[in-house]
C-alpha cells in the first residue's frame, strides 16, 4: 500500500484512538464496596477522569490532532505527528495504574462522599477494571500513528488552494483601454487581474 493511500486510514485511526482513549477514561477504573453494620451497603466507583483529569484532556488533544492533520500542510503535519507522540507518552505516564496510590486516594475521596461511609473501616477491597489498559492501548496506538504521520506526511496530498486568499497583485502601470477589457472578457479571462 502506498503512503498516499494511508492518508485516510491513518487520520481515521488517530481519530478513533483518541475517541477510544476518551471513552476509556470516562469508564470506571476502580470501585469498592462500602459496608457497615445497620446501613445498606453501597458501591463507589472512580473513573479514569476522576482519578486523573489530564487523561481525558490528552485524549481530546489526540482527537484534535487527527483533525489538524486534515487541515494542515505537509510541514505542519510533521509537527502535529510529533505532538501526537508527545501527548500519547505523557498520557501513558500520568494515567493512574491499578493499585496505585492515586487510584486509592480517588476511591477513598469518592467513598467519603457516599452516605454509606461511616469511616475508613467501611471501605472494602478496591477492585480494578480493564479500562486503564484500554486507555493505555489507545494511547500506544496514537503514538504509532503519530510516528506514521511524521513518516508519510510529505507524501500525503495537501488541501486545495482554491479557497486561499489571493496573493497580492502588482498594480499595472499602463492604462488598459475599454476595448482591451472587452476582448479579455470575450476570451474568458478576468480583465481585473
Amino acid at each position: 500500500m502506498t503512503p498516499r493511500r494511508l492518508y485516510g486510514p491513518v487520520v481515521l485511526a488517530t481519530l478513533a484512538a483518541g475517541g477510544l482513549a476518551f471513552f476509556a477514561a470516562s469508564r470506571t477504573w476502580a470501585d469498592t464496596r462500602l459496608s457497615s453494620d445497620g446501613l445498606p451497603s453501597a458501591t463507589v466507583g472512580v473513573t479514569g477522569s476522576d482519578a486523573e483529569p489530564l487523561v481525558s484532556a490528552l485524549a481530546l488533544v489526540v482527537v484534535t490532532a487527527a483533525l489538524a492533520v486534515l487541515a494542515s500542510g505537509r510541514r505542519m503535519r510533521r509537527v502535529v505527528g510529533a505532538l501526537t507522540m508527545l501527548v500519547s507518552v505523557l498520557a501513558i505516564v500520568v494515567a493512574p495504574r491499578p493499585g496505585s496510590s492515586s487510584i486509592d486516594r480517588a476511591v477513598s475521596a469518592a467513598a467519603e462522599k457516599s452516605p454509606a461511609f461511616t469511616g475508613p473501616e467501611s471501605i472494602g477491597d478496591i477492585s480494578s477494571s480493564p479500562w486503564y489498559f484500554v486507555a493505555v492501548l489507545a494511547f500506544v496506538i496514537a503514538f504509532l500513528l503519530g510516528a506514521a504521520t511524521i513518516r508519510w506526511a510529505a507524501a500525503w496530498p495537501g488541501m486545495s488552494s482554491r479557497y486561499d486568499a489571493p496573493a497580492a497583485r502588482a498594480a499595472s502601470s499602463e492604462p488598459v483601454s475599454d476595448s482591451d477589457m472587452w476582448k479579455a472578457m470575450d476570451e474568458g479571462q478576468d480583465p481585473t487581474q
